[in-house]
């Protein structure tokens, strides 16, 4: 992609990473959660679920960026913006530079200059949900040049998606598989050596 194509790919991040990286806080607000490795920092506490324990933000943590204070996470939405964050960890080490989100779309700049939009949750996208979650970033996916990736439900079939979107494709597998096997580690509270450098 060349460099004005970028450029104006930039524009349409609703949230650009560099302005929350580096800060716990300003990560979580990000990420929605992040696993406990990170430390329980001013601005952050433990939320215990059924799957597992997270970083949320805490009520001083809200108020730096939204309007209301009271609100914890649904289980759903924590486990899902765990698998982000795991997801971004994958990808980081694989050489892909994190550069923003669209609502819950991830978006990367890829090792040979490409554009990806991950999209991912738990337990995958049903086929009307990854249309609807397309439809809302196939304009900027379209103007970076980019690729839409998305992770799938077991059992489900994507062809005609597939088919009439070319620049969707389901996430590979092994990247599931790692981000997810990731995503549980985390939840346990442990510290893979995927992510230490994050913790020092």
């Amino acid at each position: 992609m060349d460099t004005r194509r970028f450029e104006m790919a930039r524009r349409f991040l609703a949230l650009d990473f560099r302005e929350y990286n580096g800060d716990p806080a300003k990560e979580a607000r990000f990420f929605g959660v992040l696993p406990l490795c990170r430390g329980e920092v001013s601005g952050l506490r433990r939320e215990r679920y059924l799957w597992g324990e997270v970083l949320v933000l805490s009520r001083d943590g809200r108020k730096q960026f939204f309007r209301f204070a009271h609100y914890t996470p649904s289980s759903q939405a924590a486990r899902n913006a765990l698998l982000r964050y795991a997801f971004y960890q994958v990808l980081k080490n694989k050489g892909y530079r994190l550069k923003g989100r669209i609502g819950e779309v991830l978006v990367f700049h890829g090792p040979e200059g490409n554009m990806v939009f991950l999209a991912a949750k738990w337990g995958g996208y049903t086929p009307a949900g990854v249309r609807r979650v397309f439809a809302s970033v196939s304009s900027y996916v379209y103007q970076a040049g980019g690729r839409f990736w998305f992770t799938p439900a077991k059992g489900r079939r994507y062809g005609k998606f597939l088919k009439a979107n070319p620049v969707a494709e389901v996430i590979p597998a092994e990247l599931v598989e790692e981000a997810e096997g990731l995503s549980e580690v985390l939840a346990r509270g442990e510290v893979p050596s995927l992510v230490v450098r994050e913790t020092r």
